[in-house]
């Protein structure tokens, strides 16, 4: 190598480091904005609650929160308090008012800790108004009644009007019950269990996926290998995700099933883009769960939340239609699952696809057999 080679060299390895680098730099920027923003620009919205019991009742209620409540919840009036029980389960709603002589709110703990917390304000709200109604109707009362009495005839012994109104006050005021119908589980009390599965849920069956891409060669062999995995995994994680930890306590065959299609859906994704492209398909893969498909899950708050209905587009990706599968499955069986299903059936399906029409899997490299000795 001459003298003036060298130089170059050097120059090109210091290149490639410093541009090694700043990507990787620019990447950590785009993988942290594409998490954070989201979070931060969650904008309340989007959610239903219902009320019932008397129509003036409702009405004073409605127009009162109006300000408050108007644009972050949409408050739907049903006949009964069991209308309202069936829409809770079903998840029509994240909560209900009950308003009569005994107010109460219905929650539903189980939805989320975002969606309790509203309806906890909505309950404080319910119990300012009916005792600013009594306060005003007490005192209303106590001076219709001094102004009936009028003043105390000449010559008559001093006496305390007020004191003697003081009757008419009620003996308790009402105190609105707060009833949790679709508590978390015992396991999980706090729902920290169901709210952190996702991220390692998501990100494992990522490694799991590129150990399959790198390892296996074949189009029915990767494909046993990720219905395998899907299968397995999905066994493994609901025994101890369900049956241990009791994060997902719904029935053992349900959360089995929905689990193991989302494994499968993430590592037919993974596969499948690996025997079509190469290492290219893994980035783009990755590009798609880890910028894309993770952010816009919402484990932590309504995917309604989400600006620009970015919320929505994420429920038709495989992070956030296992988050919302898991938690009906787990919590409220009556609600509608059928979309979450056909999404991961479909991601699954296309990526088992891609192997499928993919020209050649490409084969692991093999190390060369050591020579053996000639024997003379």
């Amino acid at each position: 190598m001459s003298t003036h080679e060298a130089p170059q060299n050097a120059g090109r390895r210091w290149g490639r480091t410093w541009g090694v680098a700043l990507g990787a730099a620019l990447g950590l920027a785009i993988l942290a904005t594409a998490f954070v923003w989201p979070a931060v620009s969650n904008e309340p919205d989007g959610l239903s609650v219902a009320i019932t019991g008397d129509a003036e009742a409702v009405s004073a209620f409605t127009q009162s929160t109006a300000d408050s409540l108007g644009e972050i919840v949409e408050i739907t009036a049903v006949d009964d308090r069991d209308a309202a029980v069936v829409g809770i389960e079903d998840r029509s709603f994240i909560g209900a008012l009950v308003l009569g002589e005994n107010p109460e709110v219905l929650i539903a703990s189980a939805s989320g800790q975002v969606p309790t917390a509203f309806m906890n304000q909505i309950a404080g709200q319910l119990q300012a108004n009916i005792d600013g109604a009594i306060y005003v109707g007490v005192t209303d009362g106590i001076r219709a009644m001094l102004a009936a009495q009028g003043p105390p005839p000449a010559g008559a012994p001093d006496g305390n009007p007020a004191a003697a109104a003081m009757n008419n006050f009620p003996e308790s005021l009402p105190t609105v019950a707060v009833t949790d119908i679709v508590p978390y589980a015992d396991g999980d009390p706090s729902g920290t269990g169901i709210t952190s599965a996702g991220i390692p849920l998501t990100v494992g069956s990522l490694l799991a996926s590129i150990l399959i891409a790198f390892s296996v060669a074949g189009r029915w062999q990767r494909v046993s290998a990720v219905l395998c995995l899907g299968i397995g995994g999905g066994l493994a994680l609901t025994l101890l995700l369900g049956t241990w930890l009791e994060a997902f306590p719904g029935p053992f065959g349900l959360v089995w099933l929905a689990l193991s299609l989302s494994v499968t859906a993430t590592s037919a994704l993974f596969v499948g883009l690996h025997s079509v492209m190469g290492r290219a398909g893994l980035g783009i893969a990755a590009a798609v769960t880890l910028l894309a498909a993770m952010p816009l899950a919402a484990f932590a708050v309504p995917y309604q939340f989400l600006p620009g209905g970015l919320g929505s587009f994420g429920q038709g990706l495989i992070p956030g239609a296992t988050s919302s599968l898991a938690r009906s499955v787990s919590y409220f069986p009556e609600a509608a699952t059928a979309a979450h299903w056909w999404t991961l059936a479909a991601w699954a399906a296309a990526g088992l696809l891609l192997v499928f029409i993919a020209r050649t899997a490409k084969r692991p490299p093999v190390a060369p057999a050591p020579a053996r000795p000639v024997p003379a």
